[in-house]
């Protein structure tokens, strides 16, 4: 991390990610919508929204925040990482005529979601990437269960070590 104007290293709080908006200073613009303030508050509401591939639904049932996703394009996106597989075996993944173009893995969302929830208490992709050991076990959970969704010629992800996977 960069130093800040005190010459110190920035810290990044985790709590913006994990206690959502209301933490973060959303309160005051919601209380403007009574009705959806006086849910809010009240610990049971709930939002839904929905887009081409992911419908989703934001809420919270008696204080305890939650996240449903059904996503669409589940099996649209393990055919696109087979042709990838594919392609990388033949071309290779450093080919300079595709530069740049190489992705190890296409998770889906709703995967994404499943896994910071089941085995990195609900912390998001933004802050597991940021620990390397983190960073290494989500690979190796994504190599174990979610194996349709790697692209790499070896179906498997390159990680410096094996980690051991926390059952949950």
């Amino acid at each position: 991390m960069e130093l800040n104007l005190n010459n110190e290293e920035a810290k990044l709080d985790e709590s913006y990610y994990t206690q959502g908006n209301m933490a973060g200073g959303i309160e005051g613009i919601l209380i403007g919508n009574n009705k959806m303030y006086n849910e809010v508050r009240s610990g049971n509401w709930s939002q839904t929204f929905n887009t081409a591939n992911i419908d989703y639904k934001i809420g919270a049932l008696d204080g305890v925040r939650y996240v449903q996703y059904d996503q669409k394009n589940v099996e649209a996106v393990k055919q696109d990482c087979k042709e990838k597989r594919e392609f990388y075996k033949e071309y290779g993944t450093d080919n300079p005529i595709f530069a740049g173009t190489f992705h190890a893995m296409n998770l889906p969302k709703c995967f994404a979601h499943e896994i910071s929830s089941k085995w990195f208490n609900n912390r998001p992709w933004d802050l597991i990437k940021l620990d390397k050991k983190d960073k290494i076990l989500f690979y190796a959970i994504v190599n174990t269960h979610y194996a349709d969704f790697v692209c790499h010629p070896s179906g498997r992800i390159p990680i410096p070590y094996n980690p051991i996977i926390p059952t949950k």
